[in-house]
């Protein structure tokens, strides 16, 4: 739900609001790009590497016994 609202603020907060989403190339598409793909994917990386992986895969593995 907190993506999807993120989502949608960030589509309406613009100037015209409601309009329909086209890419134009300017800096606010540009930041929109940034927050919605680059940021999710860059922290999914993050996670899954190092010890924050094993932690998940050991409450993955506990999760799953239940």
């Amino acid at each position: 739900m907190l993506f999807h609202f993120a989502n949608d603020f960030l589509n309406y907060a613009q100037v015209g609001g409601m309009t329909a989403q086209t890419w134009r190339g300017d800096a606010n598409d540009w930041l929109n790009l940034l927050v919605q793909v680059v940021v999710p994917i860059a922290i999914t990386i993050w996670m899954l590497t190092g010890q924050r992986r094993l932690v998940m895969e050991q409450n993955i593995m506990r999760l799953l016994e239940n």
